[in-house]
């Protein structure tokens, strides 16, 4: 083409070139997500704008004046635990506008009971109190050891049953910052099941010592505070940014308030560059979080740092990993399948350590890799897929040890 205006052509910048290091890394990712993952979900997706799907779907699960009303059932298989059915309800503007009610209940079967209810009730436009209580049961949880070196070939099942009650003061100050603080109560007892390796039989062939508190169980009174401090602006301005979380956690067992106390406490650091400004997001996010007696016994197993299910390294499966404290870096690959539908594409390295990260060292870290597609559309109820494999230590050899496969529906309240 003839040059018109006389200048010489733009020449290749350092940003150019820097882009072809998470094209080049994510290419075998891209093929995957886009040929097995967004092409046939576009095809869905416009047999579904055309067929008017999601209104007759809204048509058949919501009703009220305004559709402020809604009963949706529910379902989750994450490979390893019990599949379970349930039903998720919701009333928008409850006794006055701006209450949000909620409750979910699902089932395993007649051992694996859950009840959720949570109440938000608005103080102004950015601020809310949210009342929730939660009761449980499942036999299916997942226990390995404790610390880094921890073997797949010694997980084993024990049975949970759980009461707890909170309280939350949530504050927004900004479009994804926030601020919360919580008081709260939760009692927790475990036992053995039958039919597959239990954690007892483990402790007996001297696999590990006995987690701690799974001969007790514990009454905790806690209180604590979250925040959340980002840079991004809503959509349609670019994804870049930061994002900064911290957290922390004093906790009691009300039966031994001067023997058994501790805290955990940790936070997140995180960088999201948006590739091509329509939301095609490069993040590197750094984790950390901590669990510390404050007395002369050991923190309950349950509350120490963990590692896996839906915190990071989710290759591994919910109760895998836990120690006293956790670190992992994530590199993740985020992009749009439809309008309320997310793909993500993420590589983790990272693990469960001693005291303080006393024992860290490159040869103990673990990967994770994650390929999946969560709705974005509620912050209370979506749904998710996804396919991940997790390796043991580089010490131990790097080689695959687990395959995590989960689908279905989600609650987030």
């Amino acid at each position: 083409m003839p040059d018109y205006d006389g200048r010489p052509d733009e020449g290749t910048s350092a940003g150019d070139v820097l882009l072809w290091v998470p094209r080049v890394v994510f290419y075998p990712a891209y093929l995957v997500s886009e040929y097995l993952v967004r092409r046939p979900l576009g095809y869905l997706t416009v047999a579904a704008e055309q067929g008017e799907w999601i209104e007759d779907l809204k048509d058949i699960f919501t009703f009220g004046p305004n559709n402020n009303i809604g009963i949706v059932p529910t379902a989750l298989f994450d490979f390893g635990f019990r599949a379970s059915v349930g039903v998720y309800f919701f009333y928008d503007d409850l006794f006055f506008p701006g209450n949000e009610l909620r409750l979910h209940a699902a089932t395993g079967g007649i051992d694996w009971l859950r009840l959720t209810i949570a109440d938000r009730i608005p103080l102004d436009g950015r601020a809310y109190v949210k009342l929730r209580g939660e009761a449980d049961t499942r036999p299916d949880w997942l226990f390995a050891g404790i610390g880094p070196r921890t073997l797949e070939r010694d997980s084993a099942r024990y049975r949970a049953r759980s009461l707890q009650g909170s309280l939350t003061l949530h504050a927004d100050f900004d479009a994804f910052s926030f601020v919360e603080a919580y008081t709260g109560a939760k009692t927790v007892d475990f036992d053995d099941v039958c039919c597959e390796p239990t954690v007892g039989w483990r402790v007996a062939n001297g696999r590990y010592p006995l987690p701690p508190a799974f001969d007790t169980g514990f009454t905790a009174y806690r209180i604590g505070a979250h925040a959340a401090l980002d840079s991004r602006r809503p959509r349609p301005a670019r994804g870049h940014g930061v994002r900064m979380e911290l957290f922390g956690e004093h906790a009691a067992d009300l039966e031994r308030p001067l023997e058994s106390r501790w805290v955990r406490y940790g936070g997140s650091l995180g960088g999201f560059v948006d590739l091509t400004g329509h939301d095609r997001i490069v993040s590197l996010a750094l984790w950390a979080s901590f669990a510390d007696p404050l007395g002369v016994a050991e923190v309950p197993f349950t509350e120490l740092a963990p590692l896996g299910g839906d915190l990071p390294m989710r290759g591994f499966r919910e109760g895998r990993l836990r120690g006293r404290s956790a670190a992992a870096a994530t590199l993740e690959y985020r992009y749009p399948i439809w309008a309320f539908v997310d793909g993500t594409v993420q590589v983790a390295a990272g693990n469960v350590f001693g005291e303080h990260l006393s024992d860290f060292e490159l040869d103990l870290l673990r990967m994770s890799f994650v390929l999946g597609l969560r709705t974005s559309s509620s912050r209370d109820h979506s749904f998710d897929l996804l396919v991940g494999t997790a390796t043991e230590t580089f010490e131990q050899g790097a080689r695959p040890e687990e395959l995590r496969f989960m689908i279905g529906t989600t609650r987030g309240f």
